[in-house]
């Protein structure tokens, strides 16, 4: 995993590289919040469950990587309608953490797997 950060920061740069950084600490963060101020575990479960597929979905992350890339923006707004109407709905600070997990998960993969992946370069490096 190193290995494949590295990648992402000497090839794609800093800025693509602290979006993937902040994107695995904010899941990280996450899910121990979950787990030591809530009390759940579902957020831990989340987030490894999400971990591993991505892992096993890595080569078809990184062949639909333009279309993903597309659509990666748009989770955004489930952020904004879960944190704005999710109470208001009467969705529990558990039911609101773990759709925000779920979703940081996606966008983590999203980011993740093709932004390292050896097949893919950055065009605009060169």
């Amino acid at each position: 995993m190193i290995h494949r950060l590295t990648r992402i920061r000497n090839e794609f740069g800093n800025k693509d590289f602290a979006k993937v950084v902040f994107l695995l600490a904010a899941l990280v963060g996450m899910s121990l919040a979950g787990y030591f101020f809530l009390a759940s575990p579902w957020a831990v479960i989340i987030a490894v469950a999400g971990l591993v597929l991505g892992w096993l979905l890595r080569k078809a992350i990184v062949e639909r990587m333009e279309i993903l890339f597309r659509i990666a923006p748009k989770f955004f707004f489930i952020f904004g309608i879960v944190l704005t109407v999710g109470q208001w709905l009467g969705l529990s600070r558990e039911g609101q953490l773990l759709i925000i997990t779920a979703t940081t998960v996606t966008l983590f993969d999203i980011q993740f797997w093709p932004l390292s992946d050896p097949s893919i370069i950055n065009i605009e490096k060169e």
